[in-house]
């Protein structure tokens, strides 16, 4: 058994295809002894695995992109769960419509990141402009998440991530929209991990990349699997908020898990309007394709999708997907 320690930046539904990757006992079949750390904040996770703190974790695309900048790191993407915003869009009783939303309060954890670029998407598409039909809260880290974003006497919308928004609605909170109706190519839950990590061990990642791989698979396709790792790992109680967060990351999860290109490069884009960044990004520097390029060469999806091993067929030379820059 190979042992490797994976940063957990949270305790949510996002961090699910590693939880199901460990229940589902999928590191262990590829040999792996796996380590789950916990790090608060996707920023302090990425930071620790550039430091080779930990060797892999579960991030976002625009977390990724800023993490290798501002710590000169090469964090690099090699799986994903789910390739499109899949965040809701949470209001304080009273606010029913989107355009009640106009000009309020949009709580934030910090400036810059994940959901300040969801935001910003979002008012995209919806032809607004995020200086003039939004203020912009930052509601911190010192407290829970979801009790800084619910206060009302700061706050009146909020990005939230499942189970979060079916939460607020305990509270009296509504969701008002859903960006993930939009179908907008955005790098959400991946497998990433470095660079350097990669060349020292391109075994181990793409074991880790196929177990990854078979978790995702077997939590979106596996309702009472996928629902008990929720319980388990957020250690939600209610039944119904649990479910309802399966069936929404369930219907985001699925295709090839390849990373997304255009999601990171939508994010790079979302990054420099908030001015972020000084210039678009390429997103091949922050993507590796080869992991997931070799499980689909090895008829690994075939086989995950039910197809019998006698016809499955790697593609022919030159004909399948680019590999990308590799590690």
């Amino acid at each position: 058994m190979q042992k490797i320690r994976i940063g957990i930046a949270h305790w949510g539904a996002g961090i699910a295809p590693v939880f199901a990757a460990v229940e589902g006992g999928y590191l262990r079949e590829q040999g792996l002894d796996a380590e789950l750390v916990f790090i608060g904040g996707h920023p302090n996770a990425l930071a620790s695995m550039l430091a080779g703190e930990v060797d892999f974790i579960n991030s976002v695309g625009p977390e990724v992109i800023t993490a290798n900048l501002r710590h000169g790191g090469d964090a690099v993407i090699i799986a994903s769960a789910i390739s499109r915003s899949a965040q809701q869009v949470s209001a304080q009783p009273g606010l029913a419509t989107r355009e009640e939303l106009r000009g309020k309060r949009w709580g934030v954890v910090a400036r810059q990141d994940a959901d300040e670029c969801a935001i910003l998407m979002g008012f995209e598409r919806w032809g607004w402009d995020i200086a003039k039909d939004a203020r912009i809260v930052v509601v911190g880290t010192d407290g829970p998440r979801l009790d800084l974003l619910l206060d009302p006497e700061h706050v009146d919308v909020a990005i939230m991530h499942a189970p979060e928004p079916f939460q607020a609605i305990k509270r009296g909170w509504r969701i008002v929209d859903d960006f993930g109706r939009l179908d907008v190519a955005a790098q959400n839950s991946c497998a990433a991990t470095t660079r350097r990590y990669a060349r020292a061990h391109p075994d181990a990642v793409l074991r880790y990349a196929r177990a990854f791989c078979q978790g995702v698979w077997r939590f979106r396709t596996d309702a009472a699997f996928g629902v008990e790792v929720l319980r388990k790992y957020t250690r939600e109680p209610d039944r119904d908020v649990l479910e309802q967060t399966w069936v929404l990351f369930a219907r985001y999860m699925g295709g090839m898990m390849f990373p997304s290109l255009e999601g990171v490069r939508n994010a790079g884009h979302l990054l420099h309007r908030l001015g972020a960044l000084p210039r678009m990004v390429d997103p091949e520097d922050y993507v590796d394709l080869g992991p997931v390029t070799e499980l689909e060469r090895e008829g690994f999806f075939a086989r995950l999708m039910g197809v019998p091993e006698r016809d499955v067929r790697a593609p022919a030379a030159g004909k399948g997907p680019m590999s990308g820059k590799g590690p």
